[in-house]
């Protein structure tokens, strides 16, 4: 059985009853549970390290040197950027979890790798900035980790989630 239960603060009588009749198996913290881990604290850097070692190795993965800078850029809105909105939207990520995937992102963008250091032609804050206001349109992860953690409060508290039906 795929099912399991987690008990805190609680009788061992209480478990016993309660597993007896549900047929779950009692499990302890931490799991992972759709690629996100499941904790009972809050949130490491090394709890985020399968996010920050995917993106680097996504990144690196790629023969990007024959890219232009758009065709990076490009690859990281549309593939980079997404890996951490997964994460972005349950977790409130630590800013070092931050700092390094943008710093992957920056990397890759003006080096070809995401580990390879080189010269940034232009500032990360600029580059974060919407392309209507002369920026690359790369979102603020930062921002964009709140937005999308409220976007989930305002779902709850419009009865349009699931946990809430």
């Amino acid at each position: 059985m795929k099912s399991s239960i987690f008990f805190c603060n609680t009788g061992m009588g209480i478990r016993r009853l309660i597993l007896q009749m549900t047929q779950f198996r009692q499990d302890t913290l931490p799991i992972k549970y759709l690629g996100h881990p499941l904790i009972a604290k809050r949130l490491s850097k090394q709890d985020c390290a399968p996010l920050t070692e995917k993106i680097l190795a996504r990144a690196n993965s790629w023969i990007s040197k024959s890219l232009s800078y758009a065709g990076r850029l490009q690859l990281i809105k549309s593939t980079l950027s997404s890996m951490q909105v997964f994460w972005c939207n349950t977790f409130m990520l630590p800013v070092s979890v931050i700092k390094e995937c943008e710093r992957t992102l920056r990397r890759f963008l003006w080096g070809g790798s995401g580990s390879s250091v080189k010269q940034s032609l232009v500032k990360w804050d600029k580059v974060c900035t919407p392309c209507q206001e002369g920026g690359l349109g790369i979102k603020n992860m930062k921002i964009w980790n709140k937005a999308l953690l409220l976007k989930q409060v305002w779902n709850l508290l419009t009865d349009q989630s699931l946990w809430v039906q």
